[in-house]
């Protein structure tokens, strides 16, 4: 099987050599996702990310591929044709991402509780409404559901005063994985991309962007990579890139903190999530299966950027004082297997630029400085693809040809969904790998491409990094040869997620993780 290696410092060497007509800056969801979407288009293309893919807000989400059934709610309220604009596209966006990665995302049901008679017409009518403009896009209709149906989907649900449920479906995925995997995707049809590559410098002819200069932070190495168009997409960090191109320039975000745990799946066995829909400051929380646990977010406070934002005891007390308000089990403290914060990139609504710029969608907004600098800030992961054609329609206005290709929102499978058919994978797996676990795993995590890794255990066997877990020594040397993971927490925390779900268990794995990738850097790759 054929697969194109992904060997970094080849990346490093076309962002050196080639002259690119657009450069983007920020290896997250809306900065990959735009490259995809540019290189489809005709454009050659450039990324660059001061860490490893994802490694920010976009490793940090509640897994959910949602429509906004809040956004809808406050439509109804305000009568905001926008909010109904920002939930249509949300939930035709949800099972186009479903399509492209089906190895890493799927339709989830999700119960809110019914406590009172009169939030059943309530609930039930906006649900109704959700699902009717999904339209040809549904994962599923909504349904009242009686106490005993909703245990069968929510066993561990404390019941004491419910009178029943609402079920709806959104969509559930892997937010790193998918980030890594689009990124591979667009290397594949064509962009240079590289991680660990930050951008210390915009260079200008006149007063136009037209390159950066940046710092390798593995190698410590300077160089500078020459664009027409450069594109900010650098979530928290978005303002520090602003103020590269214009130091003067008036700050575009309010950041805020989302936190979420993660405790054994054993609080809440079943195959559906649960929605509080408002806690006593008006927050909503979700408690959600996802990869064997159960994840539990979020938390919504002020915060200041910083690289590596931690959960406070404040909010982890926080979700375990609500989460053991609706679970029949309490959960202590010492049962939280991991917590972590990410930072939420909210455009300030006094910013100038902000309120006189259009919003193509009420949760993103693009500005262009007068350099030219294009920024887009804000969003979801569910509409990432409807803000890179967004954020790539503005590179085509600033450049001096037009569009050679259709936009990309004509679906194309990332790397992993390509050729993807479950009984199939399972049946080749099973000619080498004996253990189900493993194949399940290597299935549910790369898709198609486990048929790579199931040529690497034909050299090294297939040996677990740990017995609790099916994570086996030949995925590590698949990301590092074609995922491009640099370091163990690469691999850990973005390409496992094992760091999001056991921290305890990935601080132990470290030290044979970083062994695995000491040995594959002394062996050259065999192309």
């Amino acid at each position: 099987m054929k697969t194109q290696l992904i060997e970094r410092q080849a990346q490093i060497k076309k962002l050196k050599q080639q002259e690119f007509d657009c450069l983007i800056i920020g290896g997250g969801a809306t900065g990959v996702g735009s490259a995809l979407e540019a290189t489809r288009r005709g454009l050659k293309t450039g990324l660059v990310e001061r860490f490893d893919f994802a490694q920010g807000t976009s490793s940090k989400s509640t897994k959910l591929l949602h429509g906004g059934v809040r956004y809808l709610e406050q439509a109804f309220k305000k009568f905001d044709w926008n909010q109904f604009n920002l939930v249509r596209d949300a939930l035709a966006e949800r099972k186009n991402v479903i399509q492209m990665a089906p190895h890493l995302a799927k339709p989830l049901p999700l119960i809110i509780p019914l406590y009172q008679f009169w939030q059943m017409p309530y609930y039930f009518s906006g649900l109704l409404m959700y699902d009717f403009l999904s339209g040809k896009q549904s994962l599923g209709r909504s349904k009242l559901l009686s106490l005993k149906q909703t245990l069968e989907l929510f066993p561990t649900l404390n019941t004491e005063g419910m009178i029943g449920s609402v079920m709806y479906y959104d969509g559930q995925f892997d937010d790193a994985r998918l980030n890594v995997e689009v990124a591979m995707t667009a290397i594949e049809c064509g962009a240079a991309i590289a991680n660990y590559v930050e951008v210390t410098e915009i260079i200008k002819e006149g007063e136009k962007c037209r390159g950066v200069r940046v710092k390798d932070t593995l190698t410590q190495e300077t160089f500078e990579i020459k664009a027409q168009i450069i594109v900010n997409a650098t979530g928290p960090y978005t303002d520090s890139i602003r103020e590269l191109d214009q130091p003067t320039t008036e700050k575009l975000l309010k950041v805020s903190s989302g936190v979420h745990i993660v405790i054994n799946k054993s609080f809440a066995p079943g195959e559906g999530a649960l929605l509080i829909p408002k806690t006593e400051d008006g927050r909503v929380i979700f408690i959600v299966p996802w990869r064997g646990f159960t994840l539990i977010g979020t938390t919504d406070e002020p915060a200041k950027v910083e690289d590596n934002p931690q959960a406070t005891e404040a909010e982890i007390q926080y979700l375990l004082k609500y989460t053991n308000q609706f679970l029949d089990k309490t959960v202590k403290r010492e049962d939280v297997l991991s917590a972590w914060c990410g930072l939420r990139p909210l455009v300030s609504p006094t910013h100038a630029a902000a309120k006189s710029t259009a919003k193509l969608s009420r949760d993103h907004t693009i500005i262009t400085s007068k350099s030219g600098l294009i920024t887009i800030t804000g969003g979801k992961w569910t509409t990432f693809r409807k803000m890179a054609k967004d954020t790539i329609n503005k590179v085509f206005n600033q450049l001096s040809f037009s569009s050679t290709a259709n936009s990309s929102l004509s679906l194309i499978p990332v790397v992993g969904g390509k050729d993807f058919d479950r009984n199939e994978l399972d049946k080749q797996l099973a000619t080498n790998v004996d253990d189900e676990q493993i194949r399940s795993h290597l299935i549910n995590y790369y898709g198609s491409r486990s048929l790579i890794i199931q040529e690497i255990t034909k050299e090294l066997g297939v040996e677990r990094l740990t017995p609790k877990y099916p994570f086996i020594t030949a995925e590590v040397v698949y990301v590092y040869r074609y995922e491009m993971a640099q370091k163990p927490e690469d691999i850990l925390a973005r390409r496992f997620r094992l760091s999001f779900l056991d921290s305890q268990t990935s601080q132990q794995l470290k030290e044979r993780v970083s062994e695995i990738i000491s040995n594959l850097q002394q062996v050259p790759i065999e192309k």
